[in-house]
């Protein structure tokens, strides 16, 4: 599974003065000198508002923003991600047009189904983890080879990709603005969430964090 950084539009500050615009006012950014030349920061009282803004659900400024990524992630976690629809859009490959061998996700260990509510996600390492990580491989690996046999013998793809895995990976372009990434994030970092997810929720956090340090850590750790 992987998150990349891809591309982005906008700036704490520009969050700051998406909300400002309310009184007709516009920040600038401090500016902070070092050996290096120096760096710009936000105002303390912009990071105020920035605080207020998230503390308050005070949203739309957020989304005058926009970040892309592109993903990767076996196909049950591909879709737990596109649930996620106000305020993001995706474009994922397709197996009508390409042939390639496709990678399949291998997870570090098999976990024990849980007790009760199956919305408790899973309890610990199953005891037959590695067994059942063998066999897993070994099937999946045996239907990519009859995908493949599929394709070098002239079955459509659209066709032959039917036999394919739900471990295998699929890529895809995910755009959404700064707000609807972080409903993701902390719904899918949430204990509760497959743990896969969380993985990639958290591979997630990780690109976007440095882009707006400040507005994403008043919509995320609160």
């Amino acid at each position: 599974m992987k998150a990349e950084y891809v591309d982005h539009m906008g700036s704490d500050l520009s969050i700051v003065n998406a909300a400002r615009v309310s009184f007709d006012k516009t920040s600038e950014w401090d500016w902070i000198d070092d050996e290096l030349g120096g760096y710009p920061v936000l105002k303390a009282a912009d990071e105020k508002l920035i605080q207020y803004l998230a503390k308050h659900d005070h949203w739309t400024p957020f989304a005058h923003t926009s970040i892309t990524l592109r993903m990767k992630a076996p196909v049950p976690i591909r879709t737990q991600c596109f649930k996620h629809k106000q305020g993001l859009v995706e474009n994922e490959e397709s197996r009508r047009y390409i042939s390639s061998t496709p990678e399949l996700f291998v997870p570090d260990h098999f976990r024990c189904k849980p007790e009760g509510s199956a919305k408790q996600g899973s309890a610990g390492i199953h005891p037959h983890s590695d067994g059942a990580k063998q066999a897993y491989v070994a099937l999946c690996s045996d239907a990519i080879a009859l995908y493949e046999s599929f394709i070098e013998g002239g079955i459509c793809p659209e066709q032959a990709r039917f036999v394919l895995p739900q471990g295998v990976q699929v890529n895809w372009i995910w755009t959404g603005n700064l707000y609807a990434f972080a409903n993701f994030y902390l719904k899918r970092t949430d204990a509760h969430a497959q743990k896969e997810i969380q993985q990639l929720a958290a591979m997630v956090g990780e690109v976007i964090a440095p882009l707006f340090p400040v507005s994403w850590k008043a919509l995320t750790q609160q």
